[in-house]
């Protein structure tokens, strides 16, 4: 297998890993707007909503931390 084809394979799974966060971030948040509408404690949303966005931000930014080092990586 060539290092092309382990590339496309590394960056197939990240994709499918990170559609599968985002999905679960997007349920997450779906389901809190809901339970807040319906008269649930607003300290509770802000705890769960900040923890949305840690996992958000290491997400994202890990996502971008990985595709700096196939790039510098690959250009090299």
């Amino acid at each position: 297998m060539g290092p092309l084809q382990t590339y496309f394979y590394l960056a197939l799974i990240a994709v499918i890993i990170l559609g599968f966060g985002f999905f679960l971030i997007w349920l997450t948040a779906r389901s809190l707007r809901r339970w807040l509408r319906s008269g649930g404690s607003t300290l509770i949303a802000w705890l769960i909503g900040g923890a949305v966005a840690v996992v958000l931000l290491v997400l994202v930014l890990g996502t971008a931390g990985v595709l700096y080092g196939f790039l510098t990586y690959g250009s090299s």
